[in-house]
């Protein structure tokens, strides 16, 4: 059941070892939805267990991808935790939703259930808008997150705002990073379309930092129309020399269930 504001979007069917529940958030004065998933035996064993957050896609839901990553998720001994945005997003200015994640979920999690709270033991993905926010919150939040997995992320918020990637074909792709790393401007922290959010510079100013201390991992498949905009993400972090695995699936669309393994 779904209310008006979208905060709390009970699935109707539900995997095996996850529950809907949620947590009060002071920022907007309001209960939001979170599924999780406990491993088996979870409640008998007294030890610590690892974190993933994971994000949904634009117009999603905490409930939208439970049973896209199950296969992931299923008998596996790290907690899964199913976020939600709202409909305004990860990656949006209308809602404090970096705030509610990094400083409401992750903390209600942490104090509700037996987490490991050593970055090491913390990982975030997601899924489109929320792979390219669950990109965005990893970097930022070094000190929290110990890898990173961005399924079919769009980054369209970070790049220049002549050169937006969505939709173009694969040919135009060099062309368009090329002009990208010749604006001089672009760097000056200049004329930049997301001033706020402009992960490009982001990751040059840590790139030290993002190299010793972070996995990331990038899914896409090669017929996404956020495909440009991964290959970017993708040759700009080859330029730093940042370690990065980066897996391209051969005719796929832009589908979670497809380039999850």
């Amino acid at each position: 059941m779904e209310n008006k504001l979208n905060y709390i979007n009970v699935p109707k069917e539900i995997p095996k070892n996850v529950t809907h529940n949620t947590f009060y958030s002071k920022l907007v004065e309001q209960e939001i939805g979170y599924n999780i998933y406990l491993p088996p035996n979870y409640e008998k064993n007294t030890k610590r267990y690892s974190v993933l957050y994971h994000l949904h896609g634009w117009k999603g839901n905490e409930s939208s991808d439970i049973w896209a990553l199950e296969k992931l998720y299923k008998n596996n001994e790290t907690i899964t935790v199913f976020a939600n945005g709202t409909d305004n997003g990860f990656l949006n200015y209308e809602l404090p939703m970096e705030s509610i994640v990094i400083n409401e979920l992750i903390p209600h999690i942490d104090e509700k259930y037996k987490t490991d709270t050593t970055r090491e033991s913390r990982s975030i993905s997601g899924f489109s808008m929320g792979g390219g926010g669950a990109f965005y919150y990893a970097i930022k939040y070094l000190q929290l997150f110990g890898s990173v997995i961005a399924y079919a992320g769009t980054y369209h918020h970070f790049l220049h705002k002549d050169y937006c990637g969505i939709g173009k074909p694969p040919e135009k792709i060099i062309e368009i990073y090329e002009k990208i790393m010749v604006e001089k401007k672009y760097f000056e922290n200049e004329n930049i379309y997301f001033d706020k959010k402009n992960i490009l510079l982001m990751i040059k100013e840590n790139a030290q930092n993002i190299r010793n201390n972070i996995k990331i991992k990038i899914h896409i498949g090669n017929n996404d129309i956020l495909y440009c905009e991964n290959e970017i993400l993708h040759l700009y972090l080859n330029s730093l020399n940042i370690n990065h695995e980066y897996k391209v699936f051969d005719g796929i669309e832009h589908e979670l269930d497809k380039i999850i393994f």
